[in-house]
């Protein structure tokens, strides 16, 4: 797609824990169109050619143990999760097999996409070094103790948090890629606001000249 044609193209972060998701719902809430890659690697979990792959170095054991009418085999996201995030080399793997097709399909949603401007939320932006792929960059943070305290709330065991941020870049490092720091540190009412003022704000945010995702 032309550059002129696409839409204006707002690429969000922020480590676990910090409140991105909860801002990106905020701004879908309001009718802008927001993409979760994380949605589009777990389906592609479900491609037979990616379960092979995982079983062949993993074994049966990340599969899911429910007796189904289907004979498709499925993945258990959490039984992988034990086992990627316990060693680097693993998200490597892991990474390497999922994002190319991730990319893929966030180009094509572009490529398809008839609205003005499309957000998406990227978990590893920075660490997959797509800073080049947006018009505008937006990093929600929060402190450590913050994100521990969320996440918690969610049941989430503090050891695969621990094993997940060591997978993800500092936030001192990526506040000076950005074109937008969202400090979420307060109440959800200032969550919502800082939203708002983003959205209050697109009209003045010019395009760039950005590369396609599978190129990056």
């Amino acid at each position: 797609m032309p550059q002129s044609k696409r839409p204006l193209l707002i690429g969000i972060s922020g480590n676990i824990g910090s409140g991105k998701s909860s801002f990106c719902q905020a701004i879908a809430d309001k009718n802008i169109s927001v993409i979760y890659t994380d949605t589009l690697a777990n389906q592609r979990l479900e491609d037979s050619i990616v379960i092979e792959a995982l079983i062949a170095r993993y074994s049966e054991a990340i599969l899911t143990e429910e007796k189904t009418t289907n004979p498709k085999q499925h993945i258990d996201k959490h039984k992988l999760a034990d086992v990627v995030f316990r060693d680097p080399r693993e998200v490597e793997f892991l990474n390497s097999l999922l994002h190319p097709l991730v990319l893929k399909d966030m180009q094509e949603i572009v490529d398809t996409c008839e609205e003005s401007v499309l957000c998406f939320e990227v978990p590893l932006l920075f660490e997959a070094s797509l800073e080049t792929c947006f018009d505008y960059l937006i990093l929600v943070t929060a402190t450590q103790e913050n994100r521990f305290s969320r996440l918690a709330s969610r049941g989430v065991p503090i050891s695969n948090v621990r094993k997940r941020m060591q997978s993800q870049l500092d936030d001192s490092i990526k506040k000076d890629k950005v074109d937008l720091v969202i400090v979420n540190d307060g109440s959800i009412e200032e969550l919502l606001l800082a939203a708002d003022a983003f959205i209050a704000s697109l009209g003045s945010i010019s395009k760039r000249v950005v590369i396609p995702f599978f190129m990056a």
